[in-house]
C-alpha cells in the first residue's frame, strides 16, 4: 500500500471513470517502470472487508444499496406524522400546508438530477458525498423549521431536501451498474430495490413511535437527520473501499502483474482496464479527447422507450399505493386498519427482488418477465374494477409486479447508453419519475374530488396498466434490432452492449466495423446493429 500514500491530494479517482479520461504514461507505454508488488491473493471469504475476498462485492453491494437509505427514510416516514401535523395544537398545518411540504420534495427532481447525474458523470464519488451531506442538511433546516413554527423554513428545507435526494438514488444506482455490470447487474439492483422498501417499511414502523415516544414530531425529524448522517459515513466509506480497489487493480494491470484467478469480480474488472489500455496504445488520440456534455437527443430509442415504460409502469402502481386504503374502504367497506393491512401486502413480495433478478442474470428472458408483468396489471385492475373476487388476490399480484420489474429495467439502462453516459441516464429515468408522481397524484386527486369516488381513477389506471402492454411490445422490438440484447443473460448482453473499453467495441474497432463515436455521440446500442449475427 506504499504507492497508494505516495500519490498526490489531489489525485482522486471518479465514481466513474470516463472512457475519455487521459490515461496515466504508464498505462499507454509499458516501458515505463513501475515498483514491483507482491501478486494479489484470494483472502478467506470470511474476510468481506478485504477487498481480495470473494465476498467483499457482496459487502460493497449492500452498502452501495444504503447510499439513498436516508433519503427513502425521510420522504416515507411523513405519512406516519400526517395525524401529528395536522392535530398539532400550537402549530397546526393545514391539508393544503401538509400537501406543500409533501410535493416539495418532488418538485426538484424534475429537472435537478438530470445536473447531479452529469456532474456524477464527470467528478466522481466526490458529488455523491455532496449531495448526500445536501440532504441531511435539508431535512435540519425542515426540523428547526417546524420546531420554530417558521412554515416558509420548513418549506425552504424540504425543497433542499428534494434538491440532492434525487440525485443520491441517481448515484447509488451508477456505482451498482459500474461495478456490477456483468453477470449479476439485475441481482444487484434487485438488491438496491429490497432495501429500498426495507428504509420504507421501517420509516412508517418507527417513525410514528419516535414521536409520541419524545413527545414530538419535531423529535421524529431530528430522527430522520440522523439516518441521513448514517447515510452520508456509509457514502464515506463507499468511495473510500471503491478507490481502493480502482488503485490496487489498475496499478497492477499497468506492471502487467496477474491476479489470483480466483478473484473473479476484479478479473472482470482487470479486463476491462486491459482491454482500455490497448485501445489507447492502438488509437492514442482517444487519451486527448475533451470532455464533453452529450445531448440527450442522441441517446438510443431504446434508452427512451425504457424510460418511458419505467415512469409508466411505476406510475400506475405507485399512484393507486398512495390511495389504496381509502380505495379499499370506500370498495370493500373494509374498516381502515382492515384496509391498511390489506393494502400493504402489495409490498410482501418485493423483498424476493434479488433472487429473481440472480435467476433473469443466469437464464435470460427479461423481455418475457416485463410482458408478463404487464399482463397481470391489467388482472389485477380488472378483478378491483369488474369483479367482486377479494381485493387480497389484486394485491398480491401487484406485489409479484413489483418485485421484478423495476428491477428489470433500472438492470436494462446500462445496456441501452454507453458507460459516460450512466449518470445522466439514470438522471433522465429519476426525473421522468418525479414527473409521473407529481402529475399523476394531483390528476388522482382532482379527480376524487371531483366525482365523489374513485371509478374514473381505477379506470385511468387501467388504461395505463394496457400501456405498459404496449410499451412492452414496443421494447420487444428494439430489443430484436439490437440483437437481442436485453433478453441475454447478463453476461452476454452486457458483452455485445457498445461501450468505449468494452470487448465488442474493441473487436468492431480492430475489424474496421466500427469507427469511434465522435464526442457527444452515444452509440451504445446502435452498433450492435452491424452485428446481427452475435446471437
Amino acid at each position: 500500500m506504499g504507492s497508494l500514500s505516495a500519490r498526490t491530494p489531489h489525485e482522486t479517482t471518479p465514481l466513474v471513470k470516463p472512457g475519455h479520461d487521459q490515461p496515466s504514461k504508464s498505462a499507454i507505454d509499458p516501458s515505463v517502470p513501475l515498483a514491483a508488488r507482491p501478486p494479489l491473493r484470494k483472502a478467506p471469504s470470511w474476510q468481506f472487508w478485504s477487498p481480495t475476498s470473494t465476498t467483499h462485492r457482496f459487502f460493497l453491494l449492500v452498502l452501495m444499496s444504503c447510499i439513498p437509505f436516508g433519503g427513502h427514510f425521510v420522504k416515507n416516514g411523513m405519512s406516519s406524522l400526517e395525524p401529528l401535523m395536522l392535530e398539532d395544537p400550537d402549530f397546526p398545518l393545514t391539508n393544503t400546508m401538509y400537501g406543500a411540504l409533501v410535493s416539495a420534495v418532488s418538485v426538484p427532481n424534475m429537472f435537478i438530477p438530470l445536473f447531479g447525474g452529469r456532474l456524477l458523470d464527470k467528478s466522481g464519488h466526490r458529488s455523491i458525498r455532496f449531495f448526500l451531506v445536501w440532504i441531511c442538511i435539508g431535512q435540519a433546516i425542515f426540523a428547526i423549521g417546524m420546531d420554530l413554527r417558521q412554515f416558509w423554513l420548513a418549506l425552504f428545507g424540504r425543497v433542499f431536501f428534494g434538491v440532492g435526494e434525487g440525485s443520491v438514488v441517481v448515484g447509488a444506482r451508477v456505482l451498482i451498474a459500474y461495478w456490477f455490470r456483468n453477470k449479476e447487474l439485475t441481482f444487484a439492483m434487485g438488491v438496491g430495490v429490497a432495501i429500498t422498501n426495507i428504509s420504507k417499511m421501517m420509516a412508517k414502523a418507527t417513525v410514528a413511535p419516535v414521536a409520541i415516544y419524545f413527545g414530538g414530531y419535531v423529535q421524529a425529524l431530528w430522527y430522520g437527520v440522523v439516518i441521513c448522517a448514517i447515510s452520508v459515513v456509509i457514502g464515506v466509506i463507499v468511495c473510500r473501499f471503491t478507490t481502493r480497489l480502482q488503485h490496487l487493480v489498475e496499478e497492477r494491470v499497468n506492471n502487467d502483474e496477474p491476479l489470483d484467478q480466483g478473484l473473479h469480480w476484479l478479473n472482470d474488472y482487470a479486463d476491462s482496464k486491459r482491454r482500455h489500455r490497448q485501445l489507447m496504445l492502438r488509437q492514442p488520440h482517444l487519451a486527448n479527447e475533451q470532455i464533453t456534455c452529450e445531448s440527450v437527443q442522441d441517446f438510443s430509442s431504446m434508452f427512451w422507450t425504457l424510460a418511458i415504460l419505467h415512469v409508466v409502469f411505476i406510475t400506475v402502481f405507485h399512484l393507486f399505493q398512495n390511495v389504496s386504503s381509502s380505495f379499499l374502504k370506500e370498495r370493500y367497506g373494509y374498516s381502515v386498519v382492515k384496509s391498511g393491512v390489506i393494502s400493504s401486502m402489495s409490498h410482501l413480495m418485493v423483498v424476493f427482488a434479488p433472487f429473481i433478478g440472480l435467476f433473469i442474470d443466469q437464464f435470460g428472458g427479461r423481455m418475457y418477465w416485463i410482458i408478463g408483468s404487464a399482463v397481470l396489471s391489467i388482472i389485477a385492475y380488472s378483478l378491483m374494477i369488474f369483479t367482486e373476487v377479494n381485493p387480497i388476490v389484486s394485491m398480491l399480484i401487484i406485489s409479484v409486479c413489483l418485485s421484478f420489474t423495476p428491477t428489470i429495467l433500472m438492470a436494462s439502462i446500462p445496456n441501452s447508453v454507453s458507460r459516460r453516459n450512466f449518470g445522466a441516464a439514470f438522471g433522465i429515468v429519476e426525473i421522468t419519475d418525479a414527473v409521473g408522481a407529481t402529475f399523476g397524484n394531483l390528476m388522482i386527486g382532482y379527480l376524487r374530488d371531483k366525482t365523489g369516488s374513485y371509478d374514473l381513477d381505477m379506470y385511468i389506471l387501467l388504461g395505463m396498466a394496457v400501456l405498459t402492454l404496449v410499451l412492452s411490445v414496443v421494447l420487444v422490438f428494439e430489443d430484436r434490432q439490437s440483437g437481442w440484447v436485453l433478453s441475454l443473460p447478463s453476461k452476454r448482453s452486457r458483452a455485445i452492449s457498445m461501450d468505449d473499453d468494452e470487448p465488442m467495441a474493441v473487436e468492431l474497432q480492430e475489424r474496421g466495423d466500427v469507427t469511434p463515436p465522435a464526442p457527444g455521440r452515444d452509440v451504445s446500442y446502435q452498433a450492435t446493429k452491424n452485428r446481427s449475427d452475435v446471437v
